[in-house]
């Protein structure tokens, strides 16, 4: 069966537990652009790696007919240069739903989605952007921990309130500088909290979602 475009409204309806976590995504390593300035409608691209994309790929494919496209990833908190693949739409009434919503302005707390989503559509949404925008770290018998990583400037509250909401007390906010460039970071470093953290993101439909970073929970 011929896969279908990608439907706007059934974003904005937030329609499956799918449309949520890609929502959460493209919080994460989502943009929102303009071929160029004379350009209406506007293009809305998800980069992430190629081994990743075997599981992101499936999820935009159950929402509509992505593009896809490689390129390599450059730049100063790169170590190297990889393939990334990135999955695309020209789509002018997504691209101005994401708008109104400030994926273009994401060092911003994603207050106006979030406020459009169910619990369990929010908890999607966190998961989406967790594989985004997420790391885990699990070492048996050894160091643990996760976080959330985003711009010098983020805006984390939206972090700190989804961590105050389901009893998460002990949590860092730092700057970090790698190759002369500044990020800011969340994390969780006591076994305890990252327990409740993983049952708060995978306490529904699990298969929606990057397997490596849910097997790597799992060692807790």
């Amino acid at each position: 069966m011929k896969i279908q475009k990608v439907n706007a409204n059934e974003f904005k309806k937030i329609s499956t537990l799918e449309h949520a976590y890609i929502l959460g995504l493209l919080w994460a390593d989502g943009t929102v652009i303009f071929a160029n300035n004379e350009a209406k409608t506007p293009q809305i691209k998800h980069s992430t790696k190629k081994e990743d994309n075997v599981d992101f790929r499936r999820i935009f494919l159950l929402t509509g007919e992505w593009g896809i496209y490689e390129t390599i990833n450059q730049g100063s908190y790169t170590k190297k240069n990889n393939i990334l693949e990135v999955n695309w739409t020209s789509n002018r009434e997504l691209g101005e739903f994401l708008i109104e919503n400030d994926y273009r302005n994401k060092i911003y707390s994603p207050n106006k989605i979030l406020s459009k989503l169910t619990p369990i559509e929010k908890e999607l949404w966190f998961r989406g952007f967790f594989d985004g925008d997420g790391s885990v770290t699990i070492i048996p018998k050894g160091h643990h921990s996760i976080a959330f990583s985003g711009s010098k400037h983020q805006n984390w509250d939206f972090v700190k309130t989804l961590f105050n909401d389901i009893g998460i007390e002990r949590y860092k906010e730092r700057i970090l500088e790698s190759r002369n460039a500044f990020s800011s970071q969340m994390r969780i470093s006591n076994k305890k909290d990252i327990n409740t953290f993983y049952d708060y993101l995978y306490c529904n439909s699990i298969e929606i979602g990057l397997k490596r970073k849910y097997e790597k929970f799992k060692l807790l």
